[in-house]
C-alpha cells in the first residue's frame, strides 16, 4: 500500500499539486502497480497525460496563436525521461508514425 510520502513525491514528479485530476487513491494504485518504483509510476502518469492531450491542436486566430500540440510533445518527453530513469526501463513509447500492413487471413 502506497504511503502518504510516496503519493506526495509522485505529485511532485507529475506536476499535480492538488487532487483535482489525480486523487490520492488513484496515485496510490499506480504506485502499488509498480511496487513502489517512483520513476515507473511517474512514467505511467505522463503517458496518461500524453494520451489525454493528444487531441489538442494549434490555434491561430485574431493575431494570436496557441501551440496546444506542444502539450502532447512535452508529456511524451517527460514520459521518456522517467522511462530512462527507471531501472530496467519501461515499455517503449509507440512510434510516431502509423504502421500499415496488408490484412492476412488464415
Amino acid at each position: 500500500m502506497a504511503t502518504a510520502e510516496q503519493i506526495a513525491e509522485l505529485r511532485l514528479l507529475i506536476a499535480e499539486p492538488t487532487s483535482d485530476v489525480y486523487t490520492d487513491a488513484i496515485l496510490g494504485s499506480i504506485i502499488d502497480a509498480r511496487s513502489g518504483e517512483m520513476n515507473g509510476s511517474a512514467y505511467d502518469v505522463w503517458v496518461q497525460k500524453a494520451a489525454a492531450s493528444a487531441e489538442l491542436v494549434d490555434i491561430s486566430e485574431g493575431g494570436s496563436s496557441r501551440k496546444m500540440g506542444d502539450v502532447y510533445e512535452q508529456a511524451l518527453s517527460m514520459a521518456q525521461h522517467f522511462s530512462n530513469a527507471t531501472p530496467g526501463g519501461t515499455e517503449p513509447l509507440a512510434p510516431r508514425y502509423p504502421r500499415l500492413s496488408k490484412i492476412r487471413r488464415p
